[in-house]
């Protein structure tokens, strides 16, 4: 299950297309009805829960490309009794501070916001110093980190 903003915006369809290839270098294809593309407030939270809800069989894993989104949804879902991770391991993305207080502790992905908006402002004042021309910088990848929590480690029979 993949619980999603916009897929036109180019962060998230990034994060649609890790996912999708993480399912792929695993042998699952890709179902679109475990898709789920909202924007990222308290309302698409619990309503991407409800309709979680209502799946039989419950999804095993959900990915949810924000934290503050992923916390919303599981608060949603334990209020319906669901348990996390053994009813559903949940994963989100930003490593926002959240994720360390809400329960079980949200696995994320550690992205560096800081460091991004540091590379995009050195290459931007490169540019306008005549140093380098920004319309020749090549992709830049910034490493990120899964941080394992509570809320994915289901026990493996």
């Amino acid at each position: 299950m993949h619980i999603t903003s916009s897929l036109k915006r180019n962060v998230y369809s990034q994060r649609f297309k890790g996912y999708k290839d993480a399912l792929f270098d695993n042998g699952i294809d890709f179902n679109e009805n475990l898709l789920i593309v909202s924007d990222l407030s308290e309302k698409a939270g619990i309503e991407a829960a409800l309709k979680v809800l209502k799946m039989k069989p419950l999804p095993d894993g959900a990915f949810i490309t924000n934290d503050f989104v992923a916390a919303v949804f599981m608060r949603t879902i334990k209020e319906h009794g669901v348990s996390i991770p053994g009813d559903i391991a949940i994963v989100g993305f930003n490593n926002d501070a959240i994720g360390k207080l809400i329960e079980p502790a949200l696995t994320t992905i550690n992205y560096p916001g800081v460091d991004v908006g540091e590379i995009a402002a050195r290459n931007l004042i490169n540019h306008l110093k005549g140093i380098s021309n920004i319309h020749q910088t090549n992709t830049i990848v910034v490493r990120s980190d899964l941080i394992i929590r509570k809320s994915s480690l289901k026990n493996l029979v």
